[in-house]
């Protein structure tokens, strides 16, 4: 042990220091140090928690990087893409990409007996990740992908409550095409979940992303009608979806055009229909089976009457398109990098990547200012200290002023008598940081626990206070603290400095 640390701890551990007057500014001290450490450990916990807690609620209702088209200039209403790309479902396989997943937007109204309500029906696919939905189900349970029997749809609490609906209960939604069509839809409530996002419980309403494809009518289908003329079968073509700008070909025949086309059969025939337009929408594919109920004379031809008309097909390209694609990490810390990947090495012409920061701006901007907050409150508290200290570290050196006078006289330095009161410095430093960690990590341990402080959920988009303990932050404090302070503490310790032996020894 050195001379400096010798003396450092004898000062501290004197016995006749209780009657001296640094005791009880020692201990003030101290105390301000440690509800100063743990005012900054829970300040950052707290701040680390909200921001991560907000942060999952908000990916979690969406994802952290979107795909969708460049042409795309409204967020409320997807424009579509086709689902057949590069980067699906490849990209789920990129280290530090969780999913990807595919999504519509379409903007609707809902219904019910007693409210109507502006919202944004969102169509999910079979591969939709559920997880966090699950986590914030207050009732029911989630979608059931591809049922058929009835159209369902999962709805927030709050939209729940002001149309006086629950689960099970019937909801009428209107979509809207353009600025003035609706088209109503009715489907079956099956859950009710609350994220406590007011972006997303006002406005969402999940639902099977085939009514979104079928309603945007973003593909086409083709169908064909047949009906008797002059004794023999018309066959007529026909399309739906698309820019509407047909084109009708009919392999197998020189037929040209829609139709009607006249068939003249005695045997079995099959007739296929493709369907295309101007805009380039995936084609449709129909076919038509016409088979004779019984043998027909030479100079017949099959009718509706004598024949039984089988169709197959035309279920339409629909399906092949979406509205976008939605993106889940692993750490939303690789978001920028991740972002740049995408766009840069994965994505075709045409695409481009939506962070959830630029979707939600205003959101992410007061997350940031929680950093200004964090910032703010560790240098005042940094300050604090370092007043505390300063004060208890000059009443220690006034009074030992003897023992300085007798360390000078017998030829100890300046320097290292300094260094002996910034050690005793701390010495105590040390001491209020570690029980300023007890204190401040056992209140967040509580709180993560109990969660004994709530908040409204409406206003800070959670229920309670979120608290996020990790070890780096925690002891880079306890590291920062300690290093700053003790050398702020370096300029008042000069004052031994200033102190004549002579004087010194005779000092009372």
């Amino acid at each position: 042990m050195g001379f400096a640390h010798f003396i450092a701890r004898r000062i501290l551990s004197d016995k006749d220091r209780q009657d001296r007057l640094s005791r009880p500014i020692v201990i003030i001290a101290v105390l301000g140090i440690v509800i100063g450490m743990a005012v900054m450990i829970l300040t950052v916990g707290i701040s680390t928690g909200f921001q991560g807690e907000v942060r999952a609620k908000v990916t979690g209702a969406g994802a952290a990087i979107e795909i969708v088209p460049l042409s795309q200039t409204d967020a409320k209403e997807s424009q579509r893409v086709k689902i057949a790309q590069s980067f699906y479902p490849a990209l789920d396989s990129v280290p530090g990409i969780k999913h990807i997943q595919v999504f519509a937007l379409k903007p609707g109204i809902v219904e019910t007996d007693q409210e109507i309500q502006g919202v944004i029906v969102k169509g999910v696919g079979a591969d939709h990740d559920w997880a966090f939905m699950r986590q914030h189900l207050v009732a029911g349970k989630v979608l059931s992908i591809g049922d058929s029997v009835r159209p369902q749809a999962l709805i927030s609490n709050w939209l729940a409550k002001r149309l006086r609906t629950e689960v099970g209960g019937e909801l009428t939604i209107y979509l809207v095409k353009g600025r003035e069509e609706l088209r109503p839809r009715k489907y079956r409530i099956t859950g009710i979940y609350e994220t406590g996002l007011e972006k997303v419980d006002h406005q969402l309403v999940y639902v099977d992303i085939a009514h979104v494809q079928r309603f945007s009518q973003w593909g086409l289908q083709a169908q064909i009608d047949a009906a008797d003329s002059a004794g023999q079968l018309c066959i007529k073509g026909l399309g739906f979806g698309g820019d509407g700008q047909y084109s009708f070909s009919w392999p197998g025949t020189d037929w040209r055009g829609r139709g009607p086309h006249q068939l003249c059969t005695r045997g079995n025939t099959s007739v296929m229909l493709v369907v295309n337009d101007n805009a380039g929408t995936l084609p449709d594919t129909a076919w038509i089976d016409v088979r004779p109920s019984s043998p027909l004379p030479a100079s017949t031809c099959a009718t509706l009457a004598t024949a039984n008309l089988a169709r197959r097909g035309g279920k339409g390209s629909y399906g092949d398109y979406c509205g976008g694609f939605e993106v889940e990490l692993n750490d939303y810390r690789d978001l920028s990098t991740m972002d740049d990947l995408i766009y840069r090495e994965k994505l075709g012409p045409g695409m481009r990547t939506v962070t959830v920061p630029e979707k939600f701006p205003e959101i992410f901007s007061w997350l940031e200012l929680l950093d200004t907050n964090v910032i703010v409150v560790i240098v005042l508290m940094v300050v604090v200290a370092i007043i505390n200290m300063t004060s208890a570290l000059l009443i220690i050196i006034l009074e030992r002023t003897n023992m300085i006078g007798v360390l000078k006289a017998l030829g100890t330095g300046n320097r290292a008598i300094r260094r002996i009161f910034l050690i005793d410095a701390a010495y105590i430093l040390g001491i209020g940081i570690l029980l300023g960690d007890v204190l401040g990590i056992g209140l967040a341990l509580v709180q993560k626990h109990f969660g004994l402080v709530r908040l409204p959920i409406e206003s800070y988009y959670v229920d309670k206070v979120p608290v996020d303990l990790s070890a780096g932050p925690i002891i880079a404090l306890n590291a920062g603290v300690l290093v700053v302070c003790v050398l702020a503490l370096v300029v008042p310790s000069m004052y031994v400095s200033r102190i004549s032996p002579a004087k010194a020894i005779r000092f009372e």
